[in-house]
């Protein structure tokens, strides 16, 4: 079965519910260039809806945990994401707007994303018991507490933390390798952040494909080749593909391949989460092959 699952697995996401404004560019960012642009409206997107949406097509319980201002664009955000099928029981309302994202997608359909800054606070109430797997997507420091408190129960995955500022207790990091940058033993660094815990570093690498490193393998998959048409949330749903895998119990190289064919569903549609192909994808309506082509769906 492609990326079917028939066993139902608990997964905390701790991440962020975003409101996308998606700015159509008809040509590459540059600076000092004039551009002119099309509104592509708004739509659902940050990291929790971005890798849920899959996980809970893939059969799972998957628990939100975030923060999200009590206003209108909050409470559209929070309804959207409860069709999905996103629990939203840790999901804390806060007093300020929740706002939007720009996000700005260039003729090659490579994103630019503009947000306005905000503290890293983590939700008040967080689940505590073992699930099979807590996924990181959050900026701060404080959550690395609450991570090391999971890692005694749970299977812990984590994003690179921005810049590499913070410690991050967990068993598999993922990393954008553009994010990482030039750093000689890459390895080493994700375990300065990681501890000993760490089983895996996964980067991914765009065109190029992801690659997980080990203490003592290194595992590549070339990524699937397509048109690209809006590279939101690929990096997301990649995350989402690798989680189903691991939480499947399927080895890391199945879980690379499986987490490329989920990023592939999304490179291929005018989104942020995941479009119908991956749960078409999930449902077996289609083969990998399927998966190629000039992306239009």
């Amino acid at each position: 079965m492609p990326g079917a699952n028939n066993i139902n697995k608990r997964i905390v996401l701790l991440a962020n519910l975003n409101c996308d404004h998606v700015l159509q560019l008809e040509a590459p960012l540059s600076a000092g260039a004039r551009l002119h642009y099309r509104d592509g409206g708004r739509r659902l997107g940050g990291g929790a809806a971005n890798t849920g949406t899959g996980l809970c097509w893939a059969g799972h319980q998957v628990m939100l945990a975030s923060r999200l201002g009590r206003d209108a664009t909050g409470d559209w955000l929070q309804q959207q994401a409860a069709q999905l099928g996103l629990n939203l029981d840790y999901v804390e309302r806060v007093d300020g707007h929740a706002g939007e994202l720009l996000v700005l997608v260039d003729s090659r359909g490579e994103r630019t994303i503009l947000r306005q800054a905000r503290p890293a606070a983590l939700p008040a109430r967080l689940p505590q018991g073992p699930v099979d797997c807590l996924y990181v997507n959050t900026d701060g420091a404080e959550v690395a507490t609450y991570m090391e408190a999971m890692n005694a129960h749970s299977l812990v995955i984590s994003q690179y933390p921005r810049s590499g500022r913070w410690a991050r207790p967990c068993r598999v990091m993922i990393a954008s390798a553009a994010d990482m940058g030039e750093i000689a033993d890459p390895w080493q660094h994700a375990q300065a952040l990681a501890g000993e815990r760490l089983e895996w570093l996964v980067l991914t690498r765009g065109e190029a494909g992801a690659e997980a490193i080990s203490a003592g393998r290194h595992l590549r998959v070339p990524a699937l080749k397509m048109k690209v048409v809006d590279a939101t949330g690929a990096g997301d749903a990649f995350a989402g593909g690798l989680v189903h895998a691991l939480v499947s119990g399927r080895s890391m190289a199945d879980a690379l391949a499986e987490a490329v064919r989920w990023a592939a569903c999304t490179l291929s549609s005018s989104s942020s989460i995941p479009s119908g192909r991956l749960r078409d994808y999930l449902a077996g309506k289609l083969i990998t092959e399927d998966l190629h082509g000039d992306g239009m769906s």
